[in-house]
């Protein structure tokens, strides 16, 4: 394909999309990925017809006090009060809207942004090492090695040479270094 028919296509898309977000009736609002209140908690319907054939008068409120000959009204009148939701039904709603929302998200990052996923990776990268790291793993044998050592009256560097493999100790001297501790 040329590459000029796919810059107009993509060009056009982009122009469809920008009509769609800000127009004044958008179609975002109108999506919705809620759980909907199936069943409702009261419905009130009711009917009211009033025929007069003479004299009326009325009171403060609207009401009939008194008719003269052919008046006649009638209205129907219907209202449904919805029941609230359950605990479950909220969180069952709240997650429906994050699902929902969230994969037509991720396909707009991954198609304006593509650097995002790279820098989302690397924190997420980094906040697994920093909990499972290395690091993490030498403190938790070097704790067990100087435990081991003060509840056995044992030698601190055989401990610690039982407890570390040969990462752990690189690891060691190479914060050594980078601490500049001797």
């Amino acid at each position: 394909m040329n590459i000029y028919k796919i810059r107009k296509f993509l060009s056009i898309v982009y122009i469809v999309l920008l009509v769609c977000i800000t127009s004044s009736c958008s179609l975002i609002p109108r999506i919705n990925f809620d759980t909907p209140n199936t069943v409702p908690q009261q419905i009130d319907k009711s009917t009211i017809k009033d025929t007069c054939k003479g004299e009326v008068k009325f009171n403060e409120l609207g009401e009939i006090i008194y008719c003269s000959k052919g008046y006649h009204s009638y209205s129907k009148n219907y209202r449904k009060e919805e029941r609230k939701m359950t605990i479950v039904e909220t969180v069952k709603s709240f997650f429906n809207n994050i699902f929902g929302w969230g994969i037509p998200g991720l396909i707009i990052i991954c198609v304006l942004f593509p650097g995002a996923f790279t820098v989302i990776g690397t924190i997420i990268g980094r906040l697994f090492e920093g909990a499972f790291g290395l690091g993490v793993q030498t403190l938790r044998r070097v704790a067990k090695a100087v435990q081991s050592a003060r509840k056995g009256d044992k030698d601190l560097n055989t401990e610690l040479n039982v407890e570390l493999d040969e990462k752990q100790k690189q690891y060691i001297r190479r914060l050594k270094e980078q601490e500049k501790i001797k």
